[in-house]
């Protein structure tokens, strides 16, 4: 699944997810050599028994290249788009600095990313 997603600046992005992992890359749309950042998730199996499978935010790295891609809307959409295309909810360990046993390891301005998005209701 790809999309050209349009910043608030009339800049563009190209938001690629990837359908068997579910991983996002994020390209400058004028520039495909330019990486953005991208996000990893883990498949958690919720075993049945009423426990639906989910989708774990590992990583969220959407500045690589640098802070003008920042708090423009590219991590909202990708969140959008990795529950359209999977059809799972999706979580994220609390942040306390360490790496988790599942892998994650949000830092920088990912945590309060998470929280934004949790209250929006992107991630549970």
């Amino acid at each position: 699944m790809q999309e050209t997603f349009r910043l608030g600046d009339n800049r563009s992005v190209v938001i690629t997810v990837n359908e068997f992992d579910y991983a996002v890359t994020v390209t400058d749309a004028e520039d495909d050599s330019k990486l953005v950042g991208d996000m990893e998730f883990r498949l958690i199996e919720g075993h049945g028994h009423g426990f639906p499978d989910e989708l774990r935010l590992t990583r969220a790295y959407l500045d690589k290249s640098g802070s003008a891609y920042k708090r423009q809307g590219i991590g909202r959409r990708c969140l959008q788009l990795v529950r359209e295309a999977s059809e799972l909810e999706i979580t994220a360990a609390e942040d306390d600095g360490q790496r988790k046993d599942d892998g994650s390891h949000l830092t920088g301005d990912a945590p309060g990313f998470v929280a934004r998005m949790r209250d929006e209701g992107l991630i549970t």
